[in-house]
């Protein structure tokens, strides 16, 4: 296995990594975004607001871009052919709102057991993670959502999800990564990996046969689920946790709170290279990218933007 030691310099040659800003933008306390083609999804204080990621304008062509005002801070959005899944825990009880995208209006609503921690779509599917399992919609016909079952989970309690169908990746704490698997109608938990050093894992981002795994302890641990042997194959140091991950095609983002951002290329899967790093002292809540684009979300600090190369 081959470690890379990355520490923060302050200045030098670190330097030469630092992003600029591009524009600062005031939405609210935004603390979730989305990113999908030209749009940007903010889940502000009061629920969604839409814009176009390059403008940051509420409008396409003069044609106006629906908003959804509910006056609820939602959990988690998602955006997937027409219909905006907006997830909420505020309410009686935890509910996903169905939206049509054009109109910005309520298609329907739907209620699941145990706090919603996020959603991630693969195939017809919604895939609702909460802290007492993991929720399956079969979402076809947006209009009409079908349940298509659910798994409990038993020992252990999810942080975090990601799909890449037809496998579901749960990130778990002090039980690590555990995969699941959707095949002739069932759901199947065929994985699962506990780092050596016993470093819980908060978050997990997939890239074919490898996963990048957020770990509390520290750095980023790269393993290779298709090996048989030690699938421990590389690993980033840090001299902080990392919180989240997020895959923009060959650039892994790696989020630090209070301690910003950092991209690293991953064109070398096992071996990541610091490309780009921002930070200003705020907390970072969520971050997104599309091309050359980057928006990080500071919460009630606002909106900023950039534009880079190392997004290509």
């Amino acid at each position: 296995m081959i470690t890379f030691l990355l520490v923060q310099l302050g200045g030098g040659q670190e330097e030469s990594y630092r992003l600029h800003k591009f524009k600062t933008w005031t939405f609210g306390d935004v603390r979730k975004v989305h990113v999908v083609g030209g749009f940007l999804f903010l889940a502000k204080e009061d629920g969604v607001k839409i814009l176009n990621l390059v403008t940051l304008s509420d409008s396409v062509k003069g044609v106006k871009l629906p908003e959804y005002v509910t006056g609820e801070r939602p959990v988690d959005i998602l955006y997937s052919k027409g219909s905006m899944y907006v997830a909420f825990n505020t309410r009686t009880s935890p509910e996903i709102d169905v939206v049509d995208f054009k109109t910005g209006e309520l298609k329907t609503s739907l209620t699941v057991g145990g706090n919603i921690i996020n959603l991630a779509m693969g195939s017809k599917y919604l895939f609702v993670l909460t802290s007492i399992g993991m929720e399956i919609f079969d979402v076809s016909n947006p209009s009409e959502p079908k349940d298509a079952g659910s798994i409990p989970f038993s020992g252990f309690t999810g942080t975090s999800m990601k799909v890449a169908f037809p496998y579901i990746y749960v990130s778990a704490g002090k039980d690590g990564l555990i995969i699941f698997k959707v095949e002739g109608g069932q759901i199947k938990k065929v994985y699962q990996y506990q780092p050596p050093d016993g470093s819980p894992v908060i978050d997990a981002e997939p890239y074919g046969n490898y996963v990048y795994l957020a770990c509390a302890k520290g750095g980023i641990k790269v393993i290779d689920i298709s090996r048989s042997g030690n699938q421990l194959v590389g690993e980033v140091k840090t001299e902080s946790p990392v919180f989240e991950l997020r895959r923009y095609r060959k650039i892994l983002l790696a989020l630090f709170g209070s301690k910003g951002v950092k991209l690293y290329s991953i064109a070398r899967p096992m071996a990541p290279m610091l490309s780009a790093y921002y930070t200003n002292g705020q907390y970072l809540y969520d971050a997104g990218a599309y091309k050359k684009y980057l928006v990080l979300a500071y919460g009630p600090a606002g909106i900023i933007t950039f534009k880079s190369p190392v997004l290509k």
